[in-house]
């Protein structure tokens, strides 16, 4: 026999959750310590150097660029918690800014291009819009002043969709700013030990961009207190810059692939057409005479042809333009990235109480395999504690920016 089980007992066994599958935005991953420590790279302890640095590298790109000699001022205060920095280039334009608040898309001019840049990351401002937030847990604040507009930018979340979301339009007044840009981060007060215990660290960066960049004069108080105080040792001095062609030499077959497809992919976004192979490769170090373009286009069958047209030939029309690039071009000498040289390393080394009499300098040039030119420069000075006051320094640095380790 089979025991009757009461109709209620059965409806309570047949009832279960039916679970759905949401959808979580990733751009929360901008809205947390733990997302954002992963996309910086460096733990929270380490964020107030990360904005100094990401926002020194870009001041100084900006000034490259204009080619004018970078004067960098930076302003800490652990009262209000603001962390300023202002540079003397050409000052931000607004659809930059706009593009910084897109967090759905990463904009970067760096990407799909090879070169010995400073920074490839492409999304260092949208990290440090979000920090303040993400360590506030309600609200973040951020001013970007250039080209006399003041924009203030106030991160917030979405707390359905839990995403950023910075309300559009964004405020934007006048300000004094006329040259350059002046970016102020508002640290927030329920974090404000990190910011305190972070100067010994802060100020030892600052200082060390100056090692690294001959041209470069900067200035840094900490709570009113004037630190750091560098005139630029050679004003002129050069080294490769983020606008200068980039050579045939530093692509492989596959970053070539990848740096023709978003070419045509921005051309498609902005609804442009017609960029042919020609107006392509003048773009590449070497081969903006018309003698070598010729030499190229005649080699690759590519003469009045559109970019887009060659690119769907498939690979090997690829690795066949990339090789007749290289070899009617001359490989970059490592030279041209730039050299500080010995005389900028000992007069860094003294400011820091080095000893002259036991200063070190080395440097080695060379390619890589891949064609890639490098130069590498050590110097080393002995620091008698009793004068200097500190330990042992080890300041490093690549693509002349100061390196977190």
């Amino acid at each position: 026999m089979t025991a009757a089980v009461p109709y209620s007992a059965r409806r309570r066994a047949a009832a279960r959750l039916e679970r759905v599958a949401f959808k979580t935005s990733r751009l929360a991953e901008f809205c947390g310590v733990k997302e954002l420590t992963k996309q910086v790279g460096q733990p929270v302890e380490w964020w107030p150097a990360v904005i100094l640095k990401e926002l020194v590298d870009n001041g100084l790109d900006a000034c490259e660029e204009a080619e004018v000699a970078p004067e960098i001022d930076i302003e800490v205060s652990t009262d209000t918690g603001e962390i300023i920095l202002a540079d003397n280039g050409p000052g931000i334009p607004s659809e930059t800014i706009a593009g910084v608040l897109d967090y759905t898309l990463r904009v970067s001019s760096r990407e799909a291009y090879v070169s010995p840049s400073r920074g490839q990351q492409g999304n260092a401002p949208k990290c440090i819009v979000a920090m303040p937030f993400a360590l506030d847990g309600a609200q973040g604040r951020t001013i970007i002043e250039s080209r006399g507009q003041t924009h203030l930018l106030v991160f917030e979340m979405d707390r359905v969709r839990r995403e950023p979301r910075i309300p559009l339009p964004w405020q934007i007044t006048t300000s004094d700013v006329q040259i350059g840009t002046r970016i102020t981060v508002r640290w927030p007060g329920n974090a404000s030990y990190l910011l305190r215990n972070a100067r010994a660290r802060f100020v030892q960066m600052a200082a060390a961009f100056t090692a690294f960049n001959p041209y470069l004069s900067l200035r840094c108080r900490w709570n009113n207190e004037h630190l750091i105080d560098v005139s630029a040792s050679e004003p002129a001095w050069r080294k490769w810059r983020t606008c200068d062609f980039t050579s045939a030499h530093w692509y492989r077959s596959s970053d070539f692939d990848r740096y023709i497809a978003a070419h045509i992919a921005r051309d498609q976004e902005a609804g442009r057409a017609g960029r042919t192979v020609r107006d392509f490769i003048s773009e590449l170090r070497g081969l903006r005479r018309p003698d070598a373009q010729k030499l190229v286009l005649a080699e690759t069958t590519s003469a009045r042809t559109t970019l887009e047209d060659y690119f769907t030939r498939g690979d090997e029309a690829v690795v066949l333009l990339l090789a007749s690039c290289q070899r009617h071009t001359e490989p970059v000498k490592p030279r041209a990235l730039g050299l500080i040289g010995p005389e900028d390393f000992l007069a860094s080394c003294q400011a820091r109480g080095g000893a002259a009499d036991s200063f070190r300098y080395r440097k080695h040039l060379d390619t890589t395999i891949t064609g890639m030119p490098y130069v590498i420069e050590a110097a080393f000075a002995y620091c008698p504690e009793q004068t200097s006051g500190v330990g042992r320094q080890i300041i490093a640095g690549i693509n002349f920016s100061v390196a977190f380790n």
